[in-house]
C-alpha cells in the first residue's frame, strides 16, 4: 500500500476485510488521534480509560473486519463507536463506585455519631430517592444520573447524547422538580 493520504476509506475498509494489516495501518494512522481526542472529551479522567475505549474499537474493528458493514462516512461511524465505548466505561464506573451512604460515611467522622433513628431515616430517605429516580422519564432519568452519580458537566452530556446543552438543562429541571415535589408530598421534606 501506497501512503494513507493515497487511498479512500472506502478502499482501505475492502483491503481491511481481505485482510491487509497495511490498510488497518493506515486507517488507524488516520483516525486515532482524533477518536482519542473526542475520548478525553467524554472520559477526560483518568486518561487511561480514553485511549483504552480508542483502542478498543480499533480493536474491534480489526477483529469483525470481515462481517463489517459501513454505510455512510466511516469517521461518523469511528466516533459513534468510540461514543458508545466511553458511555458503557462510563456506566462501568458507575457499578464500580462505593454505594452513596458508605461513601458519606467514610467522608464525615460525625456521621459515625449519629443515631440509630438518624441512620435509619438516612438510609429510608436514600431508599425512596432512588425509587423516585427510577420513576423518572427514561431520558430524564439518564440525564440526572450522568449528572449527579458521574459526576458529568451538563456540556459533557450534551456531547455524550448528542443532544443540545438546552436539552439536558431541561431534563435536569424535570427531574429535580419532580423530585422535590414528591419528596414533600411524601412529607419527607
Amino acid at each position: 500500500m501506497a501512503t494513507a493520504t493515497s487511498f479512500s476509506d472506502q478502499q482501505l475498509l475492502n483491503a481491511l476485510a481481505l485482510g491487509h494489516e497495511a490498510a488497518f495501518d493506515a486507517l488507524f494512522t488516520r483516525y486515532y488521534p482524533g477518536l482519542l481526542r473526542y475520548a478525553k472529551t467524554l472520559l477526560p479522567y483518568p486518561s487511561d480509560a480514553a485511549e483504552d475505549a480508542a483502542a478498543d474499537v480499533f480493536c474491534s474493528l480489526w477483529t469483525n473486519r470481515t462481517e463489517l458493514n459501513v454505510q455512510g462516512s466511516l469517521a461518523a461511524y469511528l466516533h459513534t463507536a468510540v461514543k458508545h465505548r466511553c458511555y458503557d466505561r462510563l456506566r462501568q464506573q458507575r457499578r464500580l463506585a462505593p454505594a452513596p451512604d458508605e461513601e458519606l460515611l467514610e467522608q464525615q467522622p460525625e456521621a459515625a455519631y449519629l443515631q440509630p433513628d438518624q441512620v435509619l431515616a438516612y438510609h429510608e430517605l436514600s431508599e425512596l430517592l432512588l425509587q423516585l429516580v427510577d420513576q423518572l422519564p427514561p431520558r430524564s432519568r439518564l440525564v440526572f444520573q450522568l449528572h449527579r452519580d458521574s459526576n458529568l458537566t451538563y456540556e459533557e452530556i450534551a456531547t455524550l447524547l448528542d443532544i443540545s446543552l438546552n436539552s439536558v438543562k431541561t431534563h435536569m429541571f424535570r427531574a429535580l422538580r419532580f423530585l422535590k415535589e414528591a419528596l414533600y408530598v411524601s412529607g419527607t421534606r
